[in-house]
């Protein structure tokens, strides 16, 4: 990660890019540890054992990204840090929207107001 606040390359902040490719790769891990875990059944129970935990571990490693991708999320949807403040714009996936009523409401209103123009 090279700042906070930058978007680099991507148009999307620096954090929550670097949160969204460790939710990615801990849970590809899980994936993996599981495939592992399944091959040393049937000889090595100690090996098997390994990759249940280390996928346990890969788990709660995805939590935690979750977690925190959802809270930078939020701060980035509702001006904090410097995400989209005054843009009035939220997120493509309804983080820091007000409720879907309301978002129907406003789809309502922009149909009605050109349904009746053409």
């Amino acid at each position: 990660m090279q700042n906070q606040g930058g978007s680099g390359q991507t148009g999307t902040r620096d954090t929550t890019y670097d949160l969204t490719a460790v939710l990615y790769h801990a849970l590809q891990g899980v994936e993996n540890c599981e495939t592992y875990q399944q091959d040393a059944q049937s000889g090595d129970q100690q090996l098997a054992q390994f990759f249940q935990q280390a996928a346990q571990t890969q788990r709660q490693l995805a939590e935690q990204a979750k977690t925190l991708l959802h809270d930078c999320l939020m701060k980035e949807t509702q001006g904090g840090q410097g995400g989209q403040q005054g843009s009035g714009q939220g997120s493509a996936f309804g983080f820091g929207q007000q409720g879907s009523r309301q978002i129907g409401q406003q789809s309502e209103m922009a149909g009605g107001a050109s349904g009746g123009q053409n």
